[in-house]
């Protein structure tokens, strides 16, 4: 193999390289952007299918406004709406997606749509049972701290 032959090959390699330890070195970035106290700020549902429920939408902003989302640095996150404990468990970053599984054995994905040290907007997929029937959509969730 002559030098033209290696550089090529380094030049090709490269970027690579490069791409791959930006992905590691944001991944752990956005971990430590995540680590901390958020406090919900703003709610948008985008219904799929199922009845027009506005009471119930509405119900869900409130409740949103009055939380706060903590996602510790051990791996831990706790949910509160005003005082009141909504949930708990433990949560992982992977890639785009924030995972959290709760004590009941439940989980839960948000893609995170931004992330700043100042704010988080997340969306997930939702559905619930309501008596007019199942209801499902889209949630975007933003908050800020």
């Amino acid at each position: 193999m002559n030098k033209i032959e290696v550089s090529s090959r380094f030049l090709v390699c490269l970027p690579l390289l490069v791409l791959t330890v930006m992905m590691f070195s944001c991944t752990d970035n956005l971990e430590e952007k995540l680590v901390g106290s958020w406090k919900g700020s703003d709610q948008l549902f985008v219904k799929k299918a199922g009845p027009s429920i506005p009471v119930t939408i509405n119900g869900g902003i409130e409740r949103h406004l009055n939380s706060s989302f903590n996602l510790n640095e051990d791996g831990t996150y706790q949910k509160l709406v005003g005082e009141y404990d909504n949930g708990s468990g433990t949560w992982e970053l992977k890639d785009d997606q924030l995972i959290i599984h709760d004590k009941s054995g439940n989980d839960l994905t948000y893609t995170l749509i931004k992330l700043t040290d100042k704010e988080l907007v997340t969306i997930h997929k939702v559905s619930m049972e309501t008596p007019s029937g199942e209801l499902s959509g889209n949630m975007t969730l933003s908050y800020t701290r």
